[in-house]
Formats: C-alpha cells, sequence, structure tokens
C-alpha cells in the first residue's frame, strides 16, 4: 500500500510539473497572481455602496494596518475595485466588505482562498460557530443564501458575527455545509484549468460583520439600506445582474 501511494504521489508530482511547463511555455494565464497586465475595470463599489446612512457614521478603512501591509493585500488579492468600509452607531460596529474581479482578472480557487474560515483562521482566529445556508431579506427581497461565522479574535473574547457571499458569473459559489469545506482536489483542477486556457467570468466576494448578533441589527433602517445596495451586485435570490462573460 505504501509503495502504490508512493507512485500515486509520484505521478501527480510529475503531473503538476508537465502542467506547470506546458503553461509556461504555452503563455497561459498566471494562476497564481492572475492577470496583472490589463488595466483595472473598477465600477464605482465605494459609491454604490452608501457612505452615510441613518444613525451611522461610516469609514473606509485600508484591508492592512499599515500602508506596506494594505500593499501587499492589494496585489495579492489584485481585484478590480473594493469598498471596505465600517459603520458605528454607538456601541455598535457594522462592517462592509466588497471585492470585484472582471472577467479574467483572477483564478476563482485564488478568490475563494480568502474566506475568512480560512484567512482569519490562519491569523489566530477561532470560529466557534458555523451555519450554512442562512436566508435574509434586505429591502423586502430575500438575499441568497449566506455563509454565516462566530469568530473569536486571538486572545479576545469578544464575538465578531460574519456573513459572506463569493459569487461566479452571477451564480453563488459553494464552499460546502461545513467550516472550510472546499477541498474538493477533482473541483480545484477543474477550476485551475478553466482558468489557465479559458479565464474567469467576473466575481464578487461580499462580506459582512458585526460586533452584534446580526439579528439584533438588521431590520436598522441604515443596515436595510448598505444591504439593499449589496444586494444589487447579484445577492438577491430570483433575480440576476448582469454579468460579463467569460
Amino acid at each position: 500500500m505504501k509503495i502504490r501511494a508512493s507512485i500515486v504521489s509520484f505521478l501527480l508530482v510529475g503531473l503538476v510539473i508537465v502542467i506547470a511547463l506546458i503553461m509556461q511555455q504555452g503563455g497561459l494565464r498566471d494562476l497564481k497572481r492572475g492577470d496583472v497586465s490589463s488595466s483595472y475595470q473598477p465600477i464605482g463599489l465605494g459609491e454604490q455602496v452608501p457612505s452615510t446612512v441613518k444613525g451611522w457614521t461610516g469609514i473606509d478603512e485600508p484591508l492592512g494596518p499599515t500602508e506596506f501591509l494594505q500593499s501587499a493585500v492589494e496585489k495579492n488579492l489584485n481585484y478590480d475595485d473594493m469598498v471596505n468600509r465600517r459603520y458605528v452607531k454607538g456601541d455598535s460596529v457594522f462592517g462592509v466588505y466588497a471585492g470585484y474581479w472582471s472577467p479574467g482578472r483572477m483564478p476563482v480557487q485564488k478568490v475563494a482562498s480568502h474566506t475568512p474560515d480560512r484567512c482569519w483562521s490562519e491569523n489566530g482566529w477561532n470560529c466557534e460557530e458555523a451555519k450554512f445556508p442562512v436566508i435574509l431579506e434586505a429591502d423586502g427581497k430575500t438575499l441568497r443564501p449566506a455563509y454565516w461565522r462566530r469568530f473569536t479574535p486571538p486572545g479576545g473574547s469578544q464575538d465578531t458575527f460574519v456573513l459572506y457571499w463569493h459569487l461566479v458569473g452571477g451564480e453563488l459559489y459553494d464552499y460546502g455545509t461545513g467550516f472550510n469545506q472546499r477541498i474538493d482536489p477533482v473541483a480545484w483542477w477543474k477550476e485551475t484549468l478553466h482558468y489557465a486556457f479559458k479565464g474567469s467570468s467576473e466575481q464578487f466576494f461580499i462580506r459582512l460583520t458585526s460586533n452584534k448578533p446580526f439579528e439584533e441589527i438588521w431590520d436598522e433602517v441604515g443596515v436595510q439600506e448598505i444591504v439593499g445596495a449589496l444586494a444589487e451586485l447579484g445577492l438577491v435570490a430570483d433575480a440576476k445582474r448582469p454579468v460579463t462573460g467569460e
């Protein structure tokens, strides 16, 4: 059995090397960095998501606490557009992050590797509870199923509640029903080769955070206005946002 496993591992490594060489020689898409040669195509996310809403003060924030870290994050994510905003009302803090990638900009699995499940956990956060699907409404419209998480930071006791969605070509990306379950090797290879040869559809990654359970703030006018704006990006369950092809 050990010999057979070694042979399989050897063949898989060899296959990876061969594919990598073919891609390098064939000038196919960069699976690590995505498309870094074409110009960015922003869609005005910062303007689409309201910065001022009733009862809440909006504050735009960088993705990293320093300019160096922010630059590293932006280079790694390689998005076309992004908004990262914190809204404060008394002792309530509601956060919005939305990233946009135009068709071909980034491999799907690369964007999928930056969920809170992975990034936060790798930085010392603990996921105390996970749910899927969670169905919510915004502005009277039912949203696509959300991934719900409850995290605690390193050495801290304050819960952070999280909702996130990943849309690919207007469809919800499947992360499975558990915590960090996107591990299907067949699907991974399929997506990898698809990007290398054909590119990818446009993508949105949308994440909401709150220092209080969402049910305590969800029905507030300001929160509904913010989520209603995000819903227009493709989160409404029975309607599709027009998307650009692959």
